[in-house]
């Protein structure tokens, strides 16, 4: 019997752990994880001193004096090494332990487990961290594979490629490379909830330039558009645009969905142009393909 479960592959995890250090926590990242309740969980992101994207780490509050910086993929040794870069100047000790974890969208079939956004459960000595697009479950290297294959057993799916580019872009989640890099702002980039400004003694790196930015307020933003026409994007000769005025903004993620049929992609646009909008597209596929628009459309996940 097929369960209402999809699982991606594999991946490796580290975490970072972290205790009683409040002013490294509160240099390193853009969001106050003080405010976190012990159990909470909460992506942040971490900045060069222009202000620019290092990384965006997750960030768990296991004890009142206690987190753990989650890191997942495999380019994420810069990162670390910036962090215990900052943690030197603060004194901080940071502990390291080597995990794996897989993603997966769905229902787990585990008793005991209601996932919840906003706060990590654990049990059998599995993480799982609900992040709203997508879940991961995070452990020792062994007892991910097992669980990873026992699911798979029992009637998952195994998720492609295709599939997770595809829930990515409708949840206008942007991905290292394509959407951002250490010259892209948050505020650009849908990362603004990852970004908290209340507390103005807690200067965390790149703030000052970041703030300014979200005050005046003239940014670009990263939006989902649909094409009124859907098509294959391995049939691009070049990257689709958005033209706006006499300048093309290029997307930076594109995917194809069979289920229905349309083509999404995310691409950062000016503040001007507003969700509902839609906007002169400039697509170039061989054969060719007549699509000439597309509209700004909320995120689907």
């Amino acid at each position: 019997m097929a369960l209402d479960l999809v699982i991606f592959n594999e991946t490796p995890v580290t975490i970072l752990k972290v205790q009683g250090a409040d002013k490294f926590l509160a240099r390193l990242l853009t969001s106050d994880v003080a405010k976190l309740p012990v159990g909470g969980v909460e992506r942040s992101v971490a900045l060069n001193a222009t202000g620019g994207i290092l990384g965006t780490p997750w960030v768990a509050r296991t004890a009142p004096n206690a987190y753990e910086i989650i890191l997942v993929g495999e380019e994420t040794d810069a990162l670390q090494a910036w962090i215990r870069q900052v943690s030197v100047a603060f004194e901080a000790d940071v502990g390291v332990e080597a995990q794996a974890g897989f993603y997966f969208v769905g229902k787990l079939p585990i008793d005991g487990i209601q996932l919840e956004r906003g706060r990590m459960v654990e049990s059998l000595g599995i993480r799982f961290v609900d992040m709203g697009w997508m879940s991961l479950a995070i452990g020792p290297e062994a007892n991910i594979k097992a669980m990873s294959d026992n699911l798979i057993k029992a009637g998952a799916k195994k998720g492609e490629q295709t599939g997770w580019d595809a829930l990515r872009i409708f949840a206008r989640e942007p991905a290292a490379g394509l959407e951002f890099d250490e010259s892209a702002s948050p505020l650009e980039t849908g990362l603004e909830e990852a970004l908290n400004f209340d507390d103005p003694d807690r200067i965390f790196i790149g703030r000052a330039l970041t703030e300014a930015r979200f005050k005046a307020g003239n940014y670009d933003r990263m939006q989902l558009i649909a094409f009124d026409v859907a098509f294959d994007p391995s049939l691009l000769v070049e990257v689709p645009g958005v033209v706006v005025g006499d300048a093309v903004y290029p997307c930076t993620s594109i995917a194809r969905v069979p289920e229905g049929p349309f083509t999404v992609a995310l691409v950062r646009l000016p503040s001007s142009i507003k969700i509902g909008e839609k906007v002169p597209v400039d697509v170039k596929t061989d054969p060719r393909t007549h699509c000439d628009a597309a509209l700004v459309i909320d995120k689907q996940i």
